[in-house]
């Protein structure tokens, strides 16, 4: 099995614009701003000077779309002194941020300043995505105030290279966004972070904001047939006040309405947020919504996914806090997993799963056609659940299993990088437990209909067997080293195959700390020694692989171990090397180990990670 590489654009350009905050939180005037004449753009308004003191002031929809009219215009400050009808026009978005600015950390062209809407209603109009802008909201992206304003029958449509949709605001970039309402008959629709109020939040503090009667739809198709299942930008992230909310906070925000994912495999959907990531506390929101959502993934009536643990500076911080949040839900989902009546699942992001605590949280109503769903979380690692109250029935019974059970994770695009001394502790971190060897587990009789039922949903019921049979013999050849490269220098034609069994007579090891320990089959200890990360070697266009020895000078053929990337968190199983000479080690076709990679699964392994781990392997080889 290869390593599997992720990668999460979105999760890319908040990191680009948080490494960017010089710019993100610079104040107005420091902004790089075209020269503009005080008298030219006092004429766009109907008064004032658009300071703080003095804002400039908005009477009518042309005013309103002139906010956006340059870099200066962006940077001043507004109130709004009576209702606009907009009479459903289609207007101009609010600043004009496209991907190559977000790439670069140029936020230039959001609106910075302060828009007071003073209780006044702006309704009746729509929105698109202008061509390479990098969302589509009615200001399309912020990193000011928006506050105090109500809008009402707004339509926003995002395309298929959305990467924020918002009715209000498209992307929020440490913004504040307080007291903003949305009510009437709204729509949102784009592939990823569509929200009602906002689309895509970095650092945003969003507080006292209002939904209703808002349908949010979320476009586009994933497939995670092999198990994994992965930030992906299209079908991700969908909530009623917030997208995809990444760092600030949501507190004391109330939605009503519903979100629909129109394809397969979506991802991230909550009634508040689909993704509230990152964020030390959210707190009394509440939510009824209805999510539809097909065999989806990381769906709660509250947020999909939320949490808080190593956020990518080596720095493992407290789990979030979720309080006082109270959700009536009803979930259709067949098929779907991690769902839960008030949070999806945590994220496993930089080598764990972020963590939350919820607290004095309550969660009434239905959930349908999910897999294991818990009626507070639907995976829960790491996290603990206070003086919640929940009544909801799952598949028409009530339910009182307030977490979920899968062996699977969400994981984020963004890990420490590959070959890193970090990355290498994490791994040790994650290989941590006991193991038998993979594929003599998984080979055996008792679990061949789940084999050839996968392979038969790739290659046809007719081809079903004679691929079980050349998927499961080319990881259990019976020739590796020495005989293997002298078979196939003399049979140039013959397919090469690979020993994937345990050697040296080990049977089962343990990884508990920096110490691994082998036994053999009959279970007497064959040796246990401390291992340190020495060097990473990228595998010579095979596999990559992070090498750890012991300085014990009795540890012969176990002096080294070189480990794949790989792990039960992650892939359902290990991939490893070991030996006596580091050389051999790091060749795959020559010398005392070619055509030879050892691969473990944790000790008893459950029927769930049994099934996840051929699958895993039937689909990913086939598909390629």
């Amino acid at each position: 099995m290869k390593t599997i590489k992720l990668k999460s654009f979105y999760a890319a350009i908040l990191a680009t614009s948080l490494a960017a905050g010089c710019i993100l939180c610079a104040p107005a005037g420091s902004l790089s701003v075209q020269a503009k004449s005080t008298s030219s753009i006092d004429k766009l308004f109907a008064g004032g000077k658009g300071t703080k003191k003095n804002p400039y002031k908005i009477k009518t929809l042309k005013q309103l779309q002139n906010i956006g009219k340059n870099k200066t215009t962006l940077t001043k400050h507004y109130v709004l002194v009576n209702n606009i009808n907009a009479k459903n026009k289609t207007i101009t978005n609010i600043g004009n941020v496209t991907m190559s600015d977000m790439m670069s950390g140029d936020m230039s062209m959001a609106f910075s300043g302060t828009f007071n809407g003073k209780g006044h209603t702006i309704s009746n109009i729509k929105v698109k995505q202008e061509s390479e802008e990098v969302g589509v909201g009615i200001f399309e992206c912020v990193t000011g105030t928006l506050k105090n304003v109500t809008f009402k029958n707004v339509t926003s449509k995002g395309t298929s290279s959305s990467m924020v949709a918002g009715d209000v605001v498209g992307y929020a970039a440490g913004a504040k966004v307080t007291s903003v309402t949305l009510k009437g008959k709204n729509t949102v629709c784009g592939v990823n972070c569509i929200g009602g109020i906002v689309g895509g939040g970095m650092g945003a503090t969003i507080t006292k904001c209002t939904v209703s009667g808002t349908t949010v739809t979320v476009n586009g198709d994933n497939d995670f047939s092999t198990g994994i299942i992965e930030q992906c930008d299209v079908a991700e992230c969908g909530g009623l006040i917030v997208g995809g909310g990444f760092g600030g906070t949501v507190k004391n925000c109330t939605a009503k309405g519903t979100i629909s994912a129109t394809g397969n495999e979506p991802v991230g959907l909550g009634g508040i947020g689909g993704c509230l990531q990152c964020m030390s506390t959210i707190s009394n929101n509440t939510a009824n919504v209805t999510i539809n959502a097909k065999n989806g993934h990381a769906i709660g009536g509250l947020c999909g996914y939320a949490g808080v643990g190593d956020d990518g500076d080596g720095v493992i911080d407290a789990p979030a806090t979720v309080k006082n949040c109270s959700v009536t839900v009803k979930i259709n989902a067949n098929g779907a997993t991690h769902v839960g009546g008030l949070i999806g699942t945590g994220l496993y992001y930089y080598g764990m799963e972020d963590r939350f605590n919820v607290i004095d949280c309550s969660v009434k109503g239905t959930i349908n056609g999910a897999t294991t769903p818990g009626t507070v979380a639907g995976r829960a690692t790491g996290s603990t659940i206070t003086s919640c109250t929940t009544s909801v029935k799952v598949d028409n019974a009530e339910s009182s299993e307030k977490i979920g059970t899968t062996s699977r994770l969400y994981m984020s695009g963004d890990q420490y990088e590959e070959g890193t001394d970090k990355a290498a502790a994490v791994l040790l971190n994650n290989l941590q437990g006991s193991y038998q060897g993979l594929f003599e587990t998984i080979c055996q009789d008792e679990y061949y209909d789940i084999w050839r039922n996968y392979a038969a949903s790739v290659v046809g019921e007719s081809n079903a067997d004679a691929t079980v049979e050349l998927l499961q013999s080319s990881v259990t050849s019976t020739l590796y080293g020495e005989e293997a490269v002298e078979y196939y220098a003399n049979n140039p034609d013959a397919s090469p195959m690979f020993d994937c069994y345990l050697q040296e007579d080990l049977a089962t090891y343990t990884i508990d700390g920096n110490t691994i320990t082998g036994y053999d089959a009959s279970g007497a200890q064959l040796f246990s020694h401390e291992y340190s990360y020495v060097e990473y070697n990228d595998g010579g266009g095979m596999i990559p692989m992070y090498i750890y020895k012991t300085d014990d000078a009795d540890a012969g053929e176990f002096t080294y171990f070189a480990f794949a990337s790989d792990s039960p968190l992650t892939t359902y199983h290990s991939e490893f090397r070991y030996g006596s000479s580091l050389d051999e080690l790091t060749t795959w076709f020559d010398g005392s180990y070619a055509y030879w990679m050892a691969a473990g699964i944790t000790l008893n392994p459950s029927d769930a990670m049994i099934d996840n781990v051929i699958r895993l392997f039937v689909i990913e080889n086939l598909s390629e």
